[in-house]
């Protein structure tokens, strides 16, 4: 091989391998990019299953109050109906 073909053989080489970190450079940048948007997205579900755990717990407090409502109307209806 001639010092002329071995020149051209290495800027090729040269050429592909440059190629190949600029390609792997913007696939890393697309990387960090999703990862963000990951990072974004579970926070925005923890504080989703926040409010939801928030509104569950608020909603439980209203059970005794609706049973002993229940109560009430049940024992209303029993001294209507005996009357």
């Amino acid at each position: 091989m001639s010092m002329e073909q071995r020149i051209n053989t290495l800027e090729g080489v040269s050429q592909l391998i440059v190629a190949a970190l600029r390609a792997f450079d913007e696939s890393m940048r697309r990387y960090e990019a999703a990862d963000a948007r990951r990072d974004e997205a579970v926070r925005e579900l923890s504080a989703a299953l926040q409010r939801q755990d928030e509104a569950v717990k608020a909603l439980q407090a209203f059970v005794p109050i609706t049973q002993a409502d229940i109560v009430r109307l049940d024992n209303r209806i029993d001294a209507i109906e005996g009357a």
